[in-house]
């Protein structure tokens, strides 16, 4: 069996506009001085004109119905070859094209800037549950002065009843800081015309709001920082002490029953439940998106965002395998103070920068543990 032929082509093409350019002359010789070509001219018009013919032959066997790249030193031999043993080939014309890239850096092809794009944020959910959030609070804490549960006994006709005492304690939340600071060179707000400096303050604020999400819908009393270290939170929601005792689901998905428990775990408390709500992540409301009721039903768990005839949200924050539960008009919350926003252009100065420094308290706390729960899957 013949092996494959490759060949370069490149000296085949530039000798066809050779032939062609040298035609060219001849017939503007004759152009340019009215007369016929000359027998010397005539001779070599019809060297030309056979060669020419062979070449094209060449060329019309080579870039027909192909099987082979040809691309070698020698072409004729190369050709020969293949017309001999009536293989089929083709010729690539390689030619040295001027990219748009040898353009890149000098203007000449214009960049057309479109709309800043802005970070994406999954699962903003803590002003949609139902949580009371204050703002401007004053002082150093909050307090709920709070009581136990009087008891009664029966007695018989003329029985002295045992003294009994109602508990008297309160509930204290300490707002914590809460802030974000981002320093940047004068030249960096100078050459982007304010672009930069009005994407600092628009983000700034976003950042505060992630950082509150997070600490309410976690499970976890632990995070991990910048580097890697694991530390603990300073502010977290009810979820993290559900965690401690989860009510443990039999799979990776929750059944009807399993979810049924939960709501039942905070009923059965005694709380009053007014505006409770599911809490899980996106891939978890589509398995339940997924899960049938029961075999031939056409229903599922969740339906148009709605599970028990509970409203579903979802965050990635409470954690992939876990569910929560619970009413969030029970979780106190609030900002001390304003939102402070400083722009320092004094400390930096050395290093020509400016210091964009935004400051607020934030404090949360559980006033009825009763009110959450949460299930955790097997696999989590």
């Amino acid at each position: 069996m013949k092996k494959d032929k490759t060949v370069d082509v490149r000296p085949l093409t530039n000798r066809l506009q050779e032939i062609t350019h040298r035609i060219g002359e001849i017939a503007d010789a004759c152009e340019s001085e009215k007369r016929e070509r000359t027998q010397e001219e005539d001779n070599e018009y019809h060297s030309l004109k056979r060669e020419v013919q062979l070449l094209q032959m060449r060329e019309d066997v080579l870039t027909g119905a192909s099987l082979h790249e040809i691309q070698a030193l020698n072409p004729d031999k190369s050709l020969r070859e293949c017309l001999n043993n009536k293989q089929q080939v083709s010729i690539t014309l390689m030619r040295d094209l001027q990219m748009s890239s040898s353009l890149e850096g000098t203007g000449i092809i214009p960049i057309q800037d479109q709309e800043m794009l802005k970070p994406l944020r999954a699962g903003l959910i803590w002003d949609k549950v139902g949580i009371n959030i204050r703002a401007f609070l004053a002082g150093t804490e909050l307090r709920w002065p709070k009581h136990g549960k009087a008891k009664a006994k029966f007695a018989d006709e003329g029985e002295r009843l045992e003294d009994g005492k109602i508990d008297f304690d309160k509930l204290n939340v300490t707002p914590r800081r809460l802030g974000c600071a981002i320093p940047l060179t004068r030249e960096t707000l100078d050459d982007s015309q304010g672009v930069v400096e009005g994407v600092v303050r628009e983000e700034m604020p976003q950042a505060i709001i992630d950082c509150v999400n997070e600490a309410l819908f976690t499970t976890s009393a632990t995070y991990t920082d910048d580097q890697g270290a694991e530390k603990p939170r300073k502010v977290y929601g009810p979820f993290v002490k559900a965690a401690e005792k989860p009510i443990e689901f039999a799979g990776a998905v929750p059944t009807r029953r399993e979810l049924l428990k939960m709501k039942s775990a905070v009923a059965k408390t005694g709380i009053k439940v007014s505006s409770p709500c599911w809490v899980m992540t996106e891939d978890m409301k589509n398995e339940l998106e997924a899960t049938p009721v029961d075999p031939g039903s056409g229903r599922f768990l969740c339906e148009n965002d709605v599970v028990l005839g509970v409203p579903v949200y979802v965050t990635p924050e409470v954690g992939d395998g876990y569910i929560g539960y619970g009413d969030w008009s029970y979780q106190a919350a609030g900002f001390f103070g304003p939102m402070n926003l400083t722009v320092d252009p004094f400390t930096l100065a050395r290093q020509n920068a400016t210091d964009f420094v935004l400051n607020t308290r934030f404090a949360t706390t559980t006033l009825y543990e009763e009110a959450f729960v949460i299930g955790k899957a097997k696999s989590a």
